[in-house]
């Protein structure tokens, strides 16, 4: 039924409880396509204990760093799934997530792509936010190219969608944007409001989030005056050079994760201590 892709670079520190939190899922019918995109530390033997241990898990790799978006596209190649899940090797999924979104799309076979909204944790795995709670129902493809539509990392798709509609490795690190914004009108996108997954938020790395800025102009030189006026046009690109300026002088100060925290909705006490528990399971579980 379900194939989930996590393409994995140098992430030793985190991968385990990536991999964890997934055997932990309630929903128990997928196969698990973990793709080493060239590693040098501990990642693929890490990797590989899981797999010797569980048939559902496959491992591949070519020793060859050749990025997100190259391994996105041979998750896709490789699926044997009709829906196909993605995440990445610092998060964490919340024991209920593929069974939640599942119960949607089995509903309601029209919906193509379907997202949730997360927890954010910091590099202690401390919760510190929720993210991803807008009303996917009243945006319009306008709004879609002034803002991302869905969380990445939460993604399930059809895996014939898919098939259509391949990531663009002209688009490096803004390659979900792109994809959204070029597929909006033939999409039915749907999301699970409920805080379903553990979205990692470290310190912003400075020079990626420049270039997913420049990717992002770049879309909207090629996109936007399909649905927006030259002025409104003029006026995105200027804010995302002004973000990026921005990024940059708090970075300085070793303030960035002030702008980050700003993008989510605090926890009360409540819930980072259910959440906290959930972490707590996840990083104490041993395959059996």
């Amino acid at each position: 039924m379900l194939t989930i892709g996590l393409p994995f670079y140098n992430s030793q520190r985190t991968l385990a409880n990536a991999i964890r939190s997934v055997l932990l899922q309630s929903y128990q019918d997928w196969e698990l396509i973990l793709l080493d995109d060239g590693s040098t530390d501990n990642s693929y033997e890490i990797a590989r204990e899981f797999a010797q241990n569980d048939s559902r898990i496959q491992l591949m790799r070519d020793a060859v760093n050749r990025g997100l978006v190259y391994r996105l596209n041979q998750v896709i190649d490789l699926a044997k799934g009709e829906y196909i899940a993605r995440m990445d090797a610092d998060d964490m999924m919340m024991p209920l997530k593929l069974e939640k979104q599942l119960q949607v799309l089995m509903n309601d076979k029209s919906i193509d792509v379907i997202d949730t909204a997360a927890y954010t944790i910091d590099e202690n795995d401390r919760p510190t936010g929720k993210r991803g709670m807008s009303d996917l129902s009243t945006w319009d493809r306008k709004k879609a190219f002034k803002s991302v539509l869905l969380f990445h990392p939460t993604v399930i798709a059809k895996a014939s969608w898919y098939r259509k509609n391949r990531y663009d490795e002209d688009y490096l690190r803004s390659e979900d944007f792109e994809l959204w914004c070029r597929t909006f009108n033939n999409t039915v996108f749907s999301r699970v409001y409920d805080p379903l997954f553990l979205y990692r938020e470290g310190k912003v790395n400075i020079k990626a989030y420049t270039t997913s800025n420049r990717t992002h102009r770049k879309m909207l030189r090629k996109y936007g005056l399909e649905v927006m006026s030259k002025q409104e046009l003029w006026i995105e690109i200027i804010r995302s050079h002004l973000k990026s300026t921005l990024y940059r002088m708090f970075a300085l100060l070793h303030m960035q994760h002030f702008l980050s925290a700003k993008r989510n909705t605090p926890l009360d006490a409540e819930q980072v201590k259910q959440v906290s528990a959930v972490i707590a399971e996840i990083r104490a579980f041993k395959a059996s």
